[in-house]
C-alpha cells in the first residue's frame, strides 16, 4: 500500500526579520514589505496544499515568465505575488541546470539603468 502525502497543520508560526536600526528605511515602506511578504506567504502555502511539495519538473522559471508577461499585459499586481514566490520556488527546485547563488555577481540593471532608482 502507498501512502499519499499529506499536509501537517501546524499553530500559526512568527517569523521574526532582525532590521538593523541604522539603516534607513522608513516605517511605511516596512509595513508595506511586511503585507507583501504575507501576500506571497499565502500563495506560497496555498500552492503547497494544491500542488504538492516543490519540484523541478514544474518549471518554475517558465511560470515566472509567464507571468511577468501577463502583468507586462495588463498591470494586474496579482502577477507580482506570483512571481515572487515562483522566484523563491526556483531557489528550492531550480529549473535551471546551472543554478547557483553567487552574492559577488555584478548587477544586470545598475550599469543599464543606473544606481539610484529613486
Amino acid at each position: 500500500m502507498r501512502l499519499k502525502p499529506c499536509h501537517i497543520l501546524l499553530p500559526d508560526t512568527v517569523l521574526e526579520l532582525r532590521i538593523p536600526g541604522t539603516l534607513p528605511i522608513p516605517m511605511q515602506d516596512l509595513a508595506d514589505l511586511r503585507l507583501f511578504m504575507q501576500a506571497m506567504l499565502n500563495r506560497a502555502g496555498v500552492g503547497n496544499l494544491r500542488y504538492g511539495a516543490p519540484a523541478s519538473r514544474k518549471k518554475y522559471m517558465r511560470r515566472l515568465a509567464l507571468e511577468l508577461a501577463a502583468y507586462r499585459k495588463t498591470g494586474n499586481g496579482e502577477h507580482l505575488f506570483n512571481i515572487a514566490v515562483y522566484a523563491w520556488l526556483e531557489t528550492v527546485a531550480p529549473q535551471h541546470k546551472h543554478q547557483h547563488f553567487n552574492m559577488a555577481a555584478e548587477s544586470v540593471t545598475r550599469g543599464k539603468l543606473g544606481g539610484n532608482i529613486a
